[in-house]
């Protein structure tokens, strides 16, 4: 069956609508359909449902008892009344005496196809044998009877059926298409209210219901109408697209806040990135590759990069200012939050978190110091293989994602981690950060005067020179650090006028570097770097040698092997 013609009937709830009967015509019995907005998913099922009139249609829920009495006129009216039979046990059991009484509507128009919805009816499966056995006879019998019934629940698991019992298929949020026309018609139903004509443009339309992808309606229209009543409550009262945009922000925000796994993350600039020169330019020559126009030239937008390495040199920065170069959200995906104490949670909260990062439309997504959260995976692990099911629903993703989704995974050291995880076709790239040049670590230096309101060019080249003698062997955090506690030692210094060099150098003799104090360890990620991944620039960088003890000082090491970017 295809999806009877409904003139109401949105793009998303049209691709819902396809699977459904897709299910149905295979013989599905019992469908689960996951929604994070059940009411508009109810309202789709009603209308394009009764829409065909060889179906029947028939809805059960705690509130109401079951409900026939809809049609294309009132499919929207969510309090009509039903019968009041309120007992899910009794309620259960209406398909299958259906069924056995002769004279009902299953059997009296049997070349017709009866649908028995049951809203969130999740609620009374788990734990009640009487509902499971009910169900298991369902998947044995309906297949062969014109019954399909139809589990409408939230974003959950029915982990107490049977493996087999039940086919699910998830409620996409609206289309951007879809969203922009709830935003218009919002914006027009307030025209009265401004002194003068709105100047929001096609454009800007655009750009919000872009921006809201991932958003149920309810929530989308929502934060949009409260940008409108915030506007009306401005000194000068008038809606402007930034107002929209704002609230629309506010309002993913919120969304995302709902998940523990994922957070939204602001996004740098790269000008405040030192060094990186190769991983820059790789970025930028991909900037436009999620465009029509690189699309339609048959360029494939890149799937992501990993980038490891030496703890403090920007990992986590260098990720920020590359969402702010792809104009896109920055999502931060935290692995380490992933795992639940219930078999079966932490794979499911996988699963949930990655649905919603592919509605949300073009926007980078960030796995943070993944080694920490499933280091030892490929060694083995004590977890009952958690860690190793909850990175297989991640690469599995990865591999057949086919959103605008660029992914960043960072990691300290990735020898716990498996290698199917860096592999060509899940990632693009492998970069490693090491220890930052000379030049590089003045780059740093830079960049953290500048945000403290000083320049570098106040400085001489004696100083920059003595600098690069003090600051060698330091990742980018020591050297940030350096000028936070310079700034200290200038402000009690009662004979500067300002920050001074030496302040900044003091602050560097202070303390012990960690190319010292954890020598052995990040020689040993140099190392592996040097050989299996990418440098992030394109000089030479300090390593520490083998023979350098915990206190060894860091030497040259000269890469001549080619890197292919």
């Amino acid at each position: 069956m295809t999806t009877p013609a409904v003139s109401t009937l949105g793009t998303s709830e049209q691709q819902l609508m396809d699977s459904v009967y897709k299910l149905s015509d295979a013989g599905g019995s019992i469908i689960q359909i996951r929604s994070r907005e059940v009411p508009r998913t109810l309202t789709t099922l009603r209308k394009s449902i009764l829409a065909d009139d060889t179906n029947v249609y028939k809805e059960w829920d705690q509130i109401n008892g079951w409900r026939n009495i809809f049609s294309l006129e009132n499919f929207s009216e969510h309090i009509t009344p039903g019968d009041s039979q309120l007992d899910y046990d009794t309620a259960v059991l209406a398909p299958m005496n259906d069924m056995r009484n002769a004279t009902s509507a299953v059997n009296a128009d049997s070349d017709k196809m009866h649908y028995f919805i049951y809203v969130d009816f999740h609620t009374f499966i788990e734990g009640n044998p009487r509902i499971i056995a009910a169900m298991q006879q369902y998947a044995a019998v309906l297949p062969a009877r014109n019954v399909c019934i139809i589990l409408l629940t939230p974003e959950v698991n029915l982990s107490d059926l049977p493996l087999g019992t039940v086919l699910s298929v998830d409620a996409p949020t609206p289309t951007a298409e879809e969203l922009e026309g709830c935003l218009r018609r919002l914006v027009e139903a307030s025209a009265d209210a401004w002194p003068e004509d709105l100047d929001i443009k096609d454009a800007d339309y655009h750009l919000i219901s872009h921006l809201g992808l991932g958003m149920t309606r309810y929530e989308f229209e929502t934060y949009a109408s409260i940008a409108i009543v915030e506007a009306g409550h401005k000194k000068d009262p008038m809606l402007t697209a930034e107002d929209l945009v704002h609230g629309i922000s506010v309002g993913k925000t919120e969304v995302v806040k709902q998940s523990d796994i994922l957070e939204l993350f602001h996004t740098e600039d790269m000008s405040e990135v030192g060094g990186m020169q190769r991983l820059k330019d790789w970025i930028n020559n991909r900037a436009d590759a999620f465009s029509d126009e690189a699309q339609e030239f048959g360029v494939e937008a890149p799937k992501g990069i990993a980038i490891v390495g030496v703890p403090g040199t920007g990992k986590s920065l260098v990720a920020k200012a590359i969402a702010s170069a792809l104009n896109a959200p920055l999502l931060r995906l935290d692995f380490g939050r992933v795992f639940s104490k219930f078999i079966g949670d932490s794979e499911s909260r996988m699963r949930s978190a990655l649905k919603m990062v592919e509605s949300m439309g073009h926007l980078v997504l960030f796995a943070d110091e993944i080694d920490k959260g499933l280091g030892g995976i490929g060694q083995g692990g004590g977890d009952s293989g958690t860690s190793s099911r909850v990175l297989g629903a991640f690469l599995t993703w990865m591999q057949e994602n086919k959103s605008k989704v660029f992914v960043i995974v960072t990691a300290n050291r990735i020898d716990g981690l498996p290698p199917e995880l860096f592999r060509k076709g899940r990632l693009d790239q492998v970069f490693s950060v090491g220890l930052p040049s000379a030049s590089e670590r003045v780059e740093v230096l830079e960049v953290h005067l500048r945000k403290r309101g000083r320049d570098i060019n106040d400085f001489t080249d004696k100083e920059i020179t003595l600098f690069k003698a003090a600051s060698e062997g330091r990742v980018p955090a020591e050297i940030e650090a350096s000028v936070k506690d310079g700034l200290v030692s200038a402000f009690n210094d009662d004979d500067a006028q300002d920050l001074e060099m030496h302040h900044i150098i003091d602050a560097l003799e202070e303390s012990v570097p960690m190319s010292k104090s954890h020598a052995t360890a990040i020689n040993a990620m140099v190392e592996w770097a040097r050989d299996n991944a990418t440098p992030v620039n394109y000089e030479d960088v300090p390593v520490v040698p083998k023979s350098a003890g915990p206190g060894g000082e860091p030497v040259r090491r000269s890469v001549v092997r080619p890197r292919r970017v």
